[in-house]
């Protein structure tokens, strides 16, 4: 099936639209200071509780070196902490530190804000199509990843 140019335009308009009411082009998310990637790495971590850096790779598409440096960062910053597996010691698990869980909880409650905020306006039956079809999109989506 080949889309026609009319449905590509609204597609790619609807993601810049959504991208930029959500601001995941600011500089620092929801005035975190870090970027969308790294607060979306503190958040997977935070949902998993404890990982090793592929499964961040794989979950969010991320370059390993990338992902490295990130890591790196938010060590550094004192929001992870690595240590070794004990099934594997050629695998670190990582995890947030007490600070990483506190920024992760603050992450999780902005989040959470500026989606409620976002539909503030909308009646019930408004915020339900709205979810209906949220739903739907990542639904037909996932089929194709």
């Amino acid at each position: 099936m080949s889309l026609n140019g009319t449905s590509v335009a609204d597609i790619r308009q609807f993601n810049r639209f959504y991208t930029n009411i959500l601001g995941l082009l600011d500089k620092h998310v929801l005035n975190t200071g870090y970027s969308f990637t790294e607060a979306r790495v503190i958040l997977e971590i935070g949902f998993m509780g404890q990982c090793i850096a592929n499964n961040l790779v794989d979950k969010l598409d991320i370059d390993r070196s990338y992902m490295s440096r990130i890591i790196a960062k938010l060590s550094k910053d004192g929001l992870l902490m690595k240590e070794e597996s004990t099934s594997d010691n050629r695998t670190n698990l990582i995890r947030l530190t007490p600070q990483g869980i506190e920024l992760f909880n603050q992450l999780n409650q902005k989040s959470d804000e500026q989606i409620e905020s976002l539909l503030q306006g909308l009646s019930e039956t408004e915020i339900k199509e709205i979810h209906t079809c949220m739903l739907l999109i990542q639904r037909k989506l996932e089929r194709l990843i």
